[in-house]
């Protein structure tokens, strides 16, 4: 029920008072713009929202759906982008972009299905650097679908103990799918690069590195579903809460400090 929520951006109002009371309220504080004792901006849904109402806090709407205000971003016209490059007179780094790298369907990004293609297309174009994908274990989201990964390496079919290894992982959060496109972007970058750049030569050979490009494939597709062409705010997996699909965020799902008191963490798991 709470997944067709809107989203919108607020600013709190938190004089005579601290962050920490929205923490004990459940709302997470580790992203927005805090000015200690002064304010906390975020985009928070209307459940959030009646929360901070039922505490008696004070807060303006800044933006009234952000979703909406996420995806009219994509409509930027070449004038605006021109403007804001102005700034930019000279390029920082020379990488160019791979020519397998393109954008998906979904508001520029890959959608799920696009995604899995993707790799596909990857292990077809380059099968002695790549490895197919495959799932984690026997392992099922909450929905059934199973969490896949993927190897670079010049043996990527073997499992070299002395090479050191590395561990690249996307979308813990559904609604930060740029992390999603960075990764394919390095991951096209080195398969296209082996054969000419010493650099990515050297990082393949020498490592054995590991891909999880979609940890949170339920949240992705959920928000998928709900705004095809970009903009969906769901965050979390889609595990059911007391009966309710809340969802658990899986990047506080770590061992490290888990439950260690009940602001930064929780010990209801």
């Amino acid at each position: 029920a709470f997944g067709q929520e809107m989203y919108h951006r607020i600013k709190v109002d938190l004089e005579g008072g601290d962050v920490s009371i929205l923490r004990k309220l459940g709302i997470e504080t580790d992203h927005g713009l805090y000015k200690r004792n002064r304010y906390f901006i975020n985009d928070l849904s209307d459940r959030e929202i009646e929360l901070i109402i039922d505490e008696g806090l004070n807060f303006e709407i800044l933006i009234s759906d952000v979703q909406d205000f996420y995806a009219a971003q994509n409509d930027v016209d070449e004038t605006q982008v021109k403007v804001r490059s102005e700034h930019c007179k000279k390029a920082e780094y020379n990488y160019k972009t791979p020519v397998n790298y393109s954008y998906g369907s979904m508001g520029g990004y890959l959608t799920y299905d696009e995604l899995l293609i993707t790799l596909d297309s990857m292990k077809i174009l380059f099968p002695h650097l790549i490895s197919v994908k495959q799932e984690i274990d026997t392992i099922r989201t909450q929905e059934g679908r199973p969490i896949y990964w993927i190897k670079i390496g010049n043996n990527p079919s073997l499992e070299e103990e002395e090479k050191p290894e590395i561990l690249y992982t996307a979308l813990h959060h559904a609604r930060e799918p740029n992390s999603l496109s960075q990764m394919i972007f390095y991951m096209w970058y080195l398969l296209e690069n082996y054969e000419d750049d010493a650099l990515v030569k050297f990082i393949v050979d020498s490592t054995e590195s590991y891909f999880i490009p979609c940890v949170n494939p339920d949240g992705y597709v959920y928000n998928e579903s709900t705004h095809p062409t970009g903009g969906g705010l769901w965050r979390k997996n889609r595990a059911k809460v007391n009966g309710i699909i809340t969802g658990v965020d899986l990047n506080r799902n770590y061992g490290y400090e888990w439950g260690f008191d009940n602001e930064g963490s929780s010990s209801n798991p």
